[in-house]
């Protein structure tokens, strides 16, 4: 690939005009055949799932399980990059979201890592997108919601072996919001560097219903992360039943989730599948920070209910800048948002200037 660069930002181009295609933001069949912009190999929950939650392996057995997590192993793995970095970004038409990927495209655009957005069913924002060397698309059918369409996207030809560090998020999010005190931070960052030799999977907010786990709008992770949530083994070790699924039914990102509710019962178990290896989670959320692990929040707590919702964070509302991206698409304080969205795209500058 091109080496990355950080152009200004009245330098990015935008992409020509396409012609319109049918929206269905509930169509499960793609317009677009098939048409992949994919990273060239050498550079390398939450309910709402766009719509919105633990075995990794011992430290020893890493390699092991790096090699075991995608179940095709016929082509070489891409050669990974010191520090190289992917951002995954899935999108399906809604009004919300086009709003929230516009924001994101103007505020959280960077040249420090790769960003691949996948555009599930139809839509036309593939022309708001930079055509830049760092930046690529995949069309794919909406189908798997989102955790399935990560692991697929990433499984593609062992395309998650060419990198580093992962953020995976969706388009129910606004942001990134950082305040003008910490205006020179870059936002990946943030979450990056919460990522350690014990920490492996960072989020925004902790829910504790049905049972305590790391929501999945946005989650960070590394390559040891990543060997756990896209591993086919491991993804049937966790067996806890819920109102959603079964005991029998996986998690992690290999799985093409057929319903709904089996995308949640999926996210719920995320925790518990990298805690089951030994490594740890964490969270942004301010009520979290005195706690080792969400199962002690909660019980600390009282397991408050999902705090992402209009007077649910403990008789009020969760700021933007606690967390970064915010969900949109819950009326959290609908005016503050709109006021924050306002007030930041008239702000100079970018994540091109601070990453």
């Amino acid at each position: 690939m091109v080496p990355l660069g950080a152009p200004p930002k009245d330098q990015i181009p935008e992409k020509n005009n396409t012609p319109d295609k049918d929206k269905d933001k509930n169509s499960q069949k793609d317009a677009a055949s098939e048409k992949e912009k994919t990273p060239e190999k050498d550079t390398t929950s939450d309910k709402d799932q766009t719509s919105e939650k633990d075995n990794p392996p011992l430290k020893s057995e890493t390699p092991d399980k790096l090699k075991e997590a995608i179940e095709d192993q016929t082509k070489p793995a891409p050669t990974p990059k010191e520090g190289k970095d992917l951002i995954l970004y899935a999108y399906s038409e809604s009004p919300a979201g086009r709003a929230n990927l516009e924001y994101f495209i103007k505020k959280g655009l960077h040249g420090s890592a790769d960003f691949l957005f996948v555009l599930n069913g139809n839509t036309t924002v593939e022309k708001l997108i930079p055509d830049l060397p760092n930046i690529k698309i995949v069309h794919r059918e909406n189908k798997c919601y989102d955790l399935g369409t990560m692991g697929a996207v990433l499984g593609k030809d062992r395309l998650w072996m060419g990198y580093k560090r992962f953020i995976t998020m969706n388009a129910s999010i606004r942001g990134p919001f950082l305040p003008s005190y910490s205006s020179g931070s870059c936002w990946s960052d943030v979450f990056f560097d919460r990522l350690n030799g014990k920490v492996k999977l960072v989020g925004t907010t902790v829910n504790c219903e049905p049972r305590p786990h790391i929501q999945s709008m946005l989650l960070a992770t590394d390559s040891i992360g990543m060997s756990i949530l896209l591993s086919p083994s491991l993804s049937t070790t966790i067996h806890r039943p819920d109102f959603f699924g079964t005991a029998d039914q996986p998690t992690g990102f290999t799985p093409c989730y057929d319903t709904m509710h089996h995308a949640i019962h999926g996210e719920l178990d995320l925790t518990e599948l990298i805690e089951s290896q030994g490594y740890e989670v964490d969270a942004l959320l301010a009520a979290y920070q005195s706690h080792p692990t969400p199962a002690n929040y909660c019980f600390e707590n009282g397991s408050p209910k999902d705090i992402l919702y209009d007077g649910k964070y403990y008789g009020s509302n969760v700021h933007p800048y606690e967390l970064v991206f915010i969900k949109a698409n819950r009326n959290i304080a609908p005016a503050l948002l709109n006021k924050m969205t306002q007030w930041h795209l008239k702000q100079n500058g970018s994540a091109w200037d601070t990453c």
